[in-house]
């Protein structure tokens, strides 16, 4: 993989073990602010999309909520701060980014989450210098359901979209990544264990934990 220099990485169940926090965060926020108790699969709808569409959607199913939808989205990454910023890293994550570093690669994070609480988690794990720039779906407009989002990353970050690399534990973002022209990678995520098989059918190369990126790149 000497031709790759550029690795893209997603942040939430790749790099921080953050799955659990998600997983009930909008049922959580409606309820103890707004004492709203929505349906379970609220959290699950919520989960592909970015924090603005996100809003977007619960303010459309409860529109007596009194704030706007940029509010309503910045309330909810508020929300969540405290458990997220001290989110444990994934199995073997700083020393796996510490070594690509070290071997000259650029790094860049692409992530659906708050810019702040990831800074402040990677922080935590002294890890964010090793990043070069982060670009999370509400700053680039589109979620990663879109090809969009992703061919805004790579025009952000200069270089074609076909000379990048994404690593992946989502699906959803695989297969649009993949659209985009970015080789893929995708990472097994103890949530998503049932869609592991289609992981192995739509990405590039795949591994078990992020170690296994050692032995690619």
């Amino acid at each position: 993989m000497k031709q790759y220099k550029n690795i893209v990485f997603d942040v939430d169940g790749v790099l921080l073990d953050t799955m659990s926090i998600w997983a009930n965060s909008a049922n959580q926020y409606l309820k103890k602010v707004f004492d709203i108790d929505a349906p379970e699969e609220l959290d699950r709808t919520c989960a592909t999309m970015s924090l603005i569409e996100a809003g977007e959607y619960v303010k459309e199913l409860y529109p007596q909520i009194p704030l706007s939808v940029e509010q309503l989205a910045e309330d909810v990454a508020a929300f969540i701060r405290e458990q997220y910023v001290k989110a444990p890293a994934t199995e073997g994550m700083v020393d796996v980014i510490r070594e690509l570093k070290a071997r000259g690669y650029h790094l860049f994070l692409a992530t659906a989450s708050d810019e702040k609480n990831v800074r402040e988690a990677l922080s935590h794990h002294n890890v964010w210098e090793y990043f070069e720039a982060i670009y999370t779906c509400t700053e680039i407009g589109y979620s990663k359901n879109y090809v969009e989002y992703f061919e805004g990353v790579a025009a952000r970050i200069g270089i074609p979209c076909e000379e990048l690399v994404m690593i992946e534990d989502s699906i959803h973002s695989v297969v649009t990544a993949k659209k985009a022209g970015f080789l893929t990678v995708g990472v097994y995520e103890k949530s998503s264990a049932d869609k592991w098989q289609q992981m192995q059918e739509q990405c590039d190369i795949c591994v078990k934990n992020l170690a296994g990126l050692l032995t690619i790149f």
